[in-house]
């Protein structure tokens, strides 16, 4: 099982938006670019959060499931996750960092962040 940095996988999965939907009439460049930009203001030194696995669940880990990850960043409820031991990142959602949410949202970072 390898180990990454999760700031370093941040950095380097940042340009994948191939998993990014943008809706019809969006101007594709400008959105990736807002998300982008919103996600970097955002990062933040990594620290562990936990969350409780929520509908629809992940293909891993089952609703009511407690997971765990690295938080990357954070901003009005939203907080993007990287779990190095699957190397992937997801979106935990909720107000109170003791309190968080994981709807199954998994996959390149801005997909996340733009859940």
């Amino acid at each position: 099982m390898a180990l990454f940095d999760p700031l370093v996988r941040l950095d380097a999965q940042m340009s994948d938006v191939s998993d990014v939907y943008v809706g019809a009439g969006k101007d594709v460049e400008s959105y990736i670019g807002g998300l982008e930009r919103a996600l970097r203001e955002a990062v933040c030194a990594p620290f562990l959060v936990t969350a409780q696995v929520v509908e629809p669940g992940f293909p891993d880990a089952n609703v009511g499931d407690t997971i765990t990850g690295h938080c990357v960043a954070h901003s009005e409820g939203y907080w993007l996750v990287y779990q190095s031991e699957n190397d992937r990142f997801l979106c935990f959602w909720g107000t109170d960092v003791d309190d968080l949410a994981a709807p199954g949202i998994f996959g390149s970072p801005l997909r996340c962040w733009s859940a």
